[in-house]
């Protein structure tokens, strides 16, 4: 039973990555590092800088946190894609050769 809860879980998995897929890579480095994985950090640290630490807001910390956390979102994105697909080719590669066998 455990063993088709983990192949439903796969398969949904493996559906969700194609839909993101066909958006492209830009796409997907855009919506999941630069907006989403970017602007949480940003807003994160603004918020751990100004009520945590008590700052005063330093519009220079503000403009380098504008441009490092969308920059860094960026390449997260970018190693997340990479990794993501490996996986899938992997994944395609095993469901081709047990459909051959």
């Amino acid at each position: 039973m455990l063993e088709r809860f983990k192949s439903a879980v796969h398969n949904r998995q493996l559906k969700k990555w194609e839909k993101l897929r066909r958006r492209g890579k830009q796409s997907f480095a855009v919506r999941r590092g630069v907006l989403r994985w970017g602007g949480i950090m940003f807003v994160l640290t603004m918020i751990t800088n100004v009520v945590v630490r008590h700052m005063n807001v330093d519009w220079q910390l503000v403009v380098s946190l504008l441009i490092a956390c969308p920059f860094a979102g960026y390449l997260w994105a970018r190693c997340i894609w990479h990794v993501n697909e490996n996986r899938f080719y992997g994944a395609m590669k095993r469901q081709d050769s047990s459909k051959e066998s």
